[in-house]
């Protein structure tokens, strides 16, 4: 299986102004995601034949920007063809597959990632889930998780809206089939990995569309990850 190598790029001082600076909420929330991948990455060097695993990978951007910061070589998976094909297109090499089943040998990945995948698994499909991603990590190797979080300053205003009208939260996602707090996400992530960092993203939701300075805030340790919306763990498999 052939993969292709994504050269490091060092991580740059984050500067809250440029988030502020652009437009439209989209730019912004974007703009402050990929500041909290480059800080999740912080610290994970690997060597260049190193091996790095996007697990739904969609069409390879977020993995490729994990990739040229971590250092290795970049394999994208997917369920959905289309994706696959996107990916591959921009080079990034792509392998069709259930995330139930990885098509993938076991330990083969240095780095593995799973971004926003692990809400859309049914609750009792979620601890194999957890296994599956540990069998495809080698031992002491890394993996990067995000998530919405169940319970943050933005799903008590979900709350809210259903005690007024109904209107159930789902963190925006008709798809999501299970939400996770971070206690709850960290418990199931320690059946197989040794959770390292946590990071929360998107703290205090905008007020009729317009942001606080708090609004885009990253914040790792404390209380604050565990009001964000985002949450992203750095894990790493033991052995």
């Amino acid at each position: 299986m052939a993969f292709g190598i994504a050269a490091h790029q060092p991580t740059k001082a984050f500067d809250r102004s440029k988030i502020d600076a652009v437009g439209d909420s989209y730019t912004r929330w974007m703009a402050g995601r990929a500041e909290l991948i480059r800080r999740a990455c912080a610290g994970l060097r690997l060597a260049a034949d190193a091996r790095v695993l996007d697990v739904a990978a969609g069409d390879g951007t977020l993995s490729n920007m994990v990739a040229r910061l971590t250092g290795g070589r970049l394999i994208c998976h997917d369920l959905d063809g289309r994706e696959c094909g996107r990916a591959a297109s921009s080079a990034f090499p792509a392998v069709r597959g259930d995330v139930r089943a990885l098509p993938f040998r076991a330990a083969g990945a240095d780095l593995t990632i799973a971004f926003e995948i692990i809400e859309h698994l049914q609750p009792w499909e979620a601890s194999s889930f957890v296994a599956e991603l540990a069998r495809v990590t080698r031992p002491g190797g890394a993996l990067i998780l995000s998530t919405p979080n169940r319970y943050s300053l933005q799903s008590f205003r979900g709350l809210a809206r259903y005690l007024r009208d109904g209107t159930v939260w789902n963190a925006n996602d008709q798809t999501h089939a299970q939400l996770y707090s971070l206690r709850s996400l960290t418990r199931l992530m320690s059946s197989e990995f040794v959770v390292e960092r946590v990071l929360g993203y998107y703290l205090i939701p905008d007020m009729r569309g317009r942001a606080s300075r708090w609004t885009y805030r990253i914040s790792e340790g404390g209380p604050l990850p565990a009001l964000s919306h985002k949450l992203m763990i750095v894990a790493r498999r033991p052995g």
